[in-house]
């Protein structure tokens, strides 16, 4: 199973096909930025610094708010951004923040559509999905200037061919990251994180810290984020990322990532959207093989409403063989 994947999960059975789940992974997935009436972006500092300094200290502060969220989640679509912000302020409050920060080009939205679904027309038709937005122009030049050091990703970053896949794939992981925060579980989260102590290596997508450290134990653990799109080669992207973990596992006895001590625990999540996949990928890859945990994290086992905590599986002998077992996190 190599290059001819993607044909043999054409006819995927998706139990939500016009719901979140299923299209953020959909082969088919396509974008379309879409740029507001009367857009006029500021893409200098001083102009954006002069746009902000306009704001009432109530606007500037709920604002940046929405700004630093949307920053920190890379992508996210608008039904996630007001679950991270539900906390301060209401859903309502968060949408119409995003519609003006729109129109100075802070944030940036997309229509989506399936590449295959069209209507009586011809036309593709409009999934009315929340959208995805990102950082657009100002926002990032704003966010680069107020948090210098942090990671933000660049708005040109959003043009080419890979434009599709990465909103997939960032919106798929903001559910995951909703719904661990949802639950107090996860207490941080960072993406790229370097890792084997130099900047060489190819960056995880997400870590991960979960549990806690108090004076009677340190129940902590790092779960270390991989993501399956179906737009990829996820089975030969997982065999370089699960080698090279290897490597640094073998050389130190541990996988090093920064800002995490040495002697953490440290498991290697490969997120997937279908069981189906998971199971392509332990009988391609064998998950058992490596010295370190792999689990599987799938989103058909969350999506419809069951807790995240019982989404995992993880290889488990069975006879002769190894197969994918269901789990549940005691958290």
């Amino acid at each position: 199973m190599k290059n001819n994947q993607l044909e043999m999960f054409q006819n995927f059975n998706y139990s939500r096909e016009d719901g979140n789940y299923s299209i953020w992974d959909h082969q088919n997935f396509i974008t379309e930025l879409k740029l507001p009436a009367n857009y006029k972006p500021l893409v200098k500092l001083n102009a954006v610094l002069e746009e902000m300094y306009s704001w009432t200290e109530q606007l500037s502060q709920e604002r940046l708010t929405v700004l630093k969220v949307i920053g920190d989640a890379v992508c996210a679509n608008e039904d996630q951004l007001r679950r991270y912000l539900s906390s301060v302020m209401s859903y309502s409050a968060t949408s119409a923040h995003i519609t003006f920060l729109r129109k100075k080009g802070f944030v940036q939205r997309y229509k989506c559509f399936l590449d295959t679904l069209v209507d009586e027309n011809g036309e593709r038709s409009n999934l009315r999905n929340p959208a995805p937005i990102n950082l657009g122009p100002a926002g990032y030049t704003l966010l680069s200037y107020l948090y210098s050091g942090s990671f933000f990703m660049p708005p040109d970053a959003w043009i080419g061919q890979n434009t599709d896949a990465s909103i997939q794939r960032f919106v798929a992981m903001n559910e995951i990251r909703c719904c661990f925060a949802e639950n107090g579980i996860a207490k941080k989260w960072r993406w790229y994180p370097t890792i084997g102590g130099q900047r060489r290596y190819k960056k995880p997508l997400v870590v991960m810290e979960l549990g806690e450290d108090t004076e009677d134990e340190d129940s902590r653990a790092w779960f270390i984020f991989e993501r399956a799109q179906l737009k990829q080669n996820f089975l030969g992207f997982f065999k370089d990322r699960l080698n090279l973990y290897r490597n640094l596992f073998e050389e130190n006895n541990h996988i090093a990532i920064s800002e995490t001590p040495n002697d953490g625990q440290k498991i290697v999540i490969l997120s997937c959207s279908t069981v189906n996949i998971a199971k392509v990928i332990q009988e391609e890859i064998g998950l058992h093989k490596y010295p370190f945990p792999v689990w599987v994290l799938i989103d058909e086992w969350f999506d419809t409403g069951r807790p995240i905590t019982e989404a995992f599986a993880a290889p488990q002998q069975t006879g002769t063989t190894y197969e994918l077992k269901r789990l549940k996190l005691n958290i």
